[in-house]
């Protein structure tokens, strides 16, 4: 019998610290929720909220394949036209902020990164510019085939590239 009172009283203080630790633990989880409520709390609190914003890196596999002519995500095609012009070698295609490509023919093939950010700058032109994305890749969910951008001396946001 007395072999089974050592064994009782390890058992009740390791029900003490237990019951100790679970209502601090709730007390805590109550205290950094309250503090999630400011903004300038959450962003040392959370991860999600310091990760948010930064780019993600693709695999190396993911390149695309020139030989082919195949685009493989993240990349995508996008093929932009001029619509009443032969040619006009002062506009541009910006792509993130950046001039990419100009239209010294009818027709701009582009190969995108998804996420990338495509502008078209006509701002050279004094009077209104239609272009039009005549054909994307199978794995382009944006831009979409068909949509019309007009330029009128300024610059066009066409929108942030999106791969399926």
């Amino acid at each position: 019998m007395s072999g089974g009172i050592p064994v009782k009283r390890f058992i009740e203080k390791v029900e003490k610290y237990l019951i100790r630790s679970v209502a601090l633990i709730f007390i805590t989880l109550i205290v950094v929720q309250g503090l999630m409520t400011h903004d300038d709390m959450r962003l040392y609190l959370s991860l999600g909220e310091r990760l948010e914003g930064q780019t993600i890196d693709y695999p190396v596999h993911s390149q695309p394949q020139e030989e082919t002519g195949e685009v493989h995500s993240p990349y995508a095609a996008l093929l932009l036209s001029l619509e009443e012009f032969s040619s006009l070698p002062k506009a541009s295609v910006l792509v993130n902020g950046e001039k990419f490509a100009a239209f010294e023919q009818k027709q701009l093939e582009l190969k995108l990164l998804a996420g990338d950010v495509v502008e078209i700058d006509a701002s050279a032109y004094n009077f209104p510019v239609q272009f039009k994305v005549e054909r994307v890749s199978d794995n382009l969910a944006f831009p979409v085939r068909d949509e019309i951008y007009v330029c009128n001396h300024d610059v066009v946001m066409v929108g942030k590239v999106v791969v399926k």
